[in-house]
């Protein structure tokens, strides 16, 4: 795929590697050099769903359970209904789909303050991390039960390149925000600080095709250190936490 010029807001001489390996193998994370450049440089056409762990939230604080939680009907994500929150200290915040940036210049708004419910993320802190397989919801990532992380030039954060992708089924809004099992902050883009969290509605440039009317997103999401960590996925009529080990 051809590479995107580095952006203003990306670190120069950015690089990285994105590693999955499935955790029922036992196959640990590797990785391998890569030019220098930008973060989005390195995008690849590999972003075709290969198993992605996900545990589904049960609403409830610090617990997750099997299956997809169904929520209330949120609406459409429209200026009208923009919504920002405000982000850990470390993180730049989100102030909308354009904040994506394979979207901006061509999305507008935000997602719907009903998305931004109470984050679920398991309370697993101090033991086995919970990774969980084949995520049931309508919204997934590309991604492994364990992913490889590589350091930037120029950042203090880690990335791996992720590609989310919606079914056909579900055309709505999507919000994604995560963080460290436990505590510990998640954040997403290719800035050399990474922002709160993906605001998602039109499908992403650069994006593979997804069968069946589906959207798809190339990301990049963002860490300082290896660990349990998970994605909290909103959209209008579901809630899901997806739990992966990260590897740097």
């Amino acid at each position: 795929m051809r590479a995107r010029p580095v952006s203003a807001a990306a670190a120069p001489a950015l690089a990285l590697v994105v590693l999955l390996a499935g955790c029922g193998s036992g196959v640990g994370a590797s990785s391998s050099a890569v030019p220098t450049g930008s973060v989005a440089a390195t995008r690849s056409s590999t972003g075709s769903a290969t198993g992605a762990s996900s545990t589904t939230a049960s609403g409830g604080a610090g617990t997750t359970a099997t299956g997809t939680t169904a929520a209330g009907s949120a609406g459409t994500g429209s200026a009208a209904t923009a919504t920002t929150s405000s982000a850990p200290a470390a993180l730049a915040p989100t102030t909308g789909y354009a904040t994506y940036e394979l979207c901006q210049g061509t999305c507008h708004g935000s997602v719907p303050a009903a998305l931004r419910r109470p984050l679920h993320l398991s309370s697993a802190a101090g033991g086995p991390c919970p990774v969980t397989i084949n995520p049931d919801g309508p919204v997934s990532p590309s991604t492994s039960t364990q992913v490889g992380f590589q350091s930037i030039t120029g950042s203090a954060w880690s990335a791996a390149e992720v590609t989310w992708k919606a079914s056909g089924a579900y055309a709505g809004p999507i919000l994604i925000r995560g963080g460290e099992v436990g505590g510990g902050t998640l954040g997403f883009g290719e800035g050399r600080s990474p922002y709160s969290e993906l605001q998602l509605l039109d499908a992403g440039r650069e994006a593979p095709r997804v069968s069946g009317g589906g959207r798809a997103w190339l990301t990049y999401t963002r860490l300082q250190s290896s660990g349990c960590y998970a994605y909290q996925v909103d959209g209008t009529s579901f809630s899901e936490v997806i739990v992966f080990r990260a590897i740097l």
